[in-house]
This record gives structure tokens, sequence and C-alpha cells, in this order.
């Protein structure tokens, strides 16, 4: 071997690791992107609405409610992989994305969450198509169940509706840890959730595909301009979290996921008591066969507690967030998800 093939095998070597460094660690500064062009309209103080496509009478929109740990563009993240782009291009004439901003300084509920996502609704003309991603699911369940007249049709995607069926490693965290764990992450976070940790203990459930096979496959990839792209743009997303506030929380980690509320039908909202069996509107289920945050059974659960809601059920194969904006999931279950919202109206 001369000097030469040493000089380029070494700077060949420098590149690729430069490359993996920076996916691994995107630079400071990053902003959220949005895939489609949209106009904000401000709601509250917590929560902008993103809206897409255009108003057009007799037509019914669609309001996606996103997870509040993660940003929303989850829900519009590239031009090949986007719910919102999905649905539009599957006829639906306007899409509304709720775009969680950051606690406000006061007590904010899982009561104050579900005004939020009214108010949405009141801004889209009243009455919507509601879509639920992970939280947005168990949150967009509680306005259907309580606001029923301003959903036209419910559609879940990995969200814990019972989170007592199936077994998870996230189980045996909630179960096995007591209630004052919790209450100490959120004093250390000066009165929220703070969402870096919360994605750390989401890393956690699957130690070897975050922190090995994960890494192993970006370096063997390192000159696949494509693979390092999506790995960045995915790596960006994830290190864009956002706090959750300290009082909704906690209200979910005891009352949705210890004592199971919402499946048993117990679970209140400002004295009302929130009743999945009283839905009457068309019903989708969305689930990732590799689901290791929400297994399918905690989604396919749905059914049985609103049985008189017409129901079909989606298993795609994905993990938790492709179920929702996967490619296959997108162009599969939540294209034909798409028609169905427009024919109802």
């Amino acid at each position: 071997m001369t000097m030469t093939d040493v000089l380029t095998t070494w700077t060949e070597q420098l590149t690729r690791w430069r490359t993996f460094q920076e996916a691994v660690e995107p630079s400071a500064g990053r902003q959220p992107q949005w895939a489609t062009a949209h106009e904000i309209v401000k709601v509250h103080d917590s929560i902008d609405l993103r809206r897409f496509g255009a108003h057009e009478e007799g037509r019914l929109p669609v309001l996606i409610v996103t997870p509040q740990v993660n940003h929303s563009y989850v829900a519009d993240f590239s031009e090949k992989q986007s719910l919102v782009r999905t649905l539009l291009g599957a006829g639906v004439k306007e899409v509304g994305v709720t775009d969680w901003l950051p606690p406000p300084k006061r007590s904010y509920t899982i009561a104050d969450s579900l005004d939020d996502i009214t108010a949405c609704i009141d801004r889209l003309g009243g009455r919507a198509h509601l879509v639920g991603l992970c939280q947005g699911g168990w949150q967009s369940a509680m306005v259907a169940a309580l606001c029923p007249d301003q959903v036209a049709s419910l559609t879940v995607a990995a969200a814990p509706i019972d989170a007592h069926a199936g077994a998870t490693l996230l189980h045996a965290w909630v179960f096995g840890l007591p209630m004052s764990f919790f209450e100490g992450v959120v004093a250390l976070g000066g009165g929220v959730a703070p969402g870096k940790k919360l994605s750390e203990g989401f890393d956690l459930l699957k130690p070897f595909e975050r922190f090995v096979f994960g890494y192993a496959a970006l370096w063997l990839n390192a000159d696949d301009e494509g693979y390092v792209k999506r790995f960045t743009d995915l790596r960006n997303w994830y290190k864009l979290n956002k706090d959750v506030a300290g009082d909704l929380y906690l209200e979910a980690v005891r009352d949705l996921f210890k004592d199971n509320r919402l499946a048993k039908g117990t679970f209140e909202v400002r004295g009302r008591r929130v009743d999945l069996s009283t839905l009457r509107c068309p019903l989708n289920l969305v689930a990732g066969s590799r689901d290791h945050i929400t297994p399918p059974a905690q989604v396919f659960a749905f059914e049985k507690l609103a049985p008189q809601a017409p129901c079909k059920s989606y298993t795609v194969d994905a993990g938790h967030i492709g179920s929702f904006m996967g490619g296959g999931a997108l162009r599969t279950a939540w294209t034909e998800i798409g028609a169905g919202l427009v024919a109802i109206g």
C-alpha cells in the first residue's frame, strides 16, 4: 500500500466519522421543518393551529391531534412522510394540526388540553374528523365522548386506550415505581416533566436498538446520502423535545396508566364522566405490529369499549412512530382511512 493509498483511506474514514458524528449530534439551533405550506392560527397560550389545504363548503375538515412530548411536525415530517399530505391526497380538502406550545406558567391539566383541542375544532368550523396520534389518541377519544356533536369520526393511532392491555417494559416502570417518583421528576423539572428526560426514558425501553444497532447501521451506511438524511431528519425531530405540563403528566400517569380509568369508564373531566361506550361516530384504529410503547392490544381494546361505534381496525408493519408517519403505513392504511373520511363528508 502506497502513502497515497493510506492518505485516501484515512480521508475516507475521517469523512465517514464526521458524517456519523453530525448525524448523531445535530447542530445547535435546530428549527421545526414543516414540509407543506400552511397558515398558523393562534388559539391559546398553550397551542397554535396549523391549517393545510383550503376550506370547502359542505366538506368537513380533519384535525390531527399530535402528542405533546415531541414536536408536532411529525404529522408533516417530509414530502414523502406526511400524514397531512396523505390525507389531502386522498381527497380531504382541509387538514388542521395541533401545534402544542411550551406549557404555560399556570396549572394545566388534561381538562385544559381538551379545551385546547375543542378550540381548534371551533377554528375549523365547529365540527371535524378527529385523528389522534399516541397521546393525542386518548385526548381525542375523550373529546369525542364529551363533545359528540363536534366529532364526525374518530381515528386513533398508537394510542393507549386500555393501558393495562398487552405487556411492555413501560408497564413494569409505571406499575413498579411509586407516584412519588413521578412527582419527583416534575419537582426536579420545576413544575414540568422535562421532554428530554421523557425521551431518554423511551430510549431505555429498547436500549440495544437505540444505542447500539441504530448507530451501527448509521456507520455502515454513512456513505449513503439518502440514509444519512433520513437518520438526521428523524434525529433532529427527536431532539426537539417539548416539556409536558406537570399537572397533566401526573394526572395521566396516575389516572390513565396506573389506574386505567379511561378504559374502566371512571375518568372524569370537570365532573363529567368520560364514557367511551356512548360513542356512535365511525371509529378507525391503527396499531403498529412492532410497537414497543403501545402494543396493538391497547389500541384495539377500543372496539369493545365503544360497541355502538362502527369500527375498522388496521395493523401496519411498523413501530410506534412508524404507525402514523412510516411510508408503508401512509400508502396503505392511511390512504384508505383518508378516502373513508371523504366518503363520510
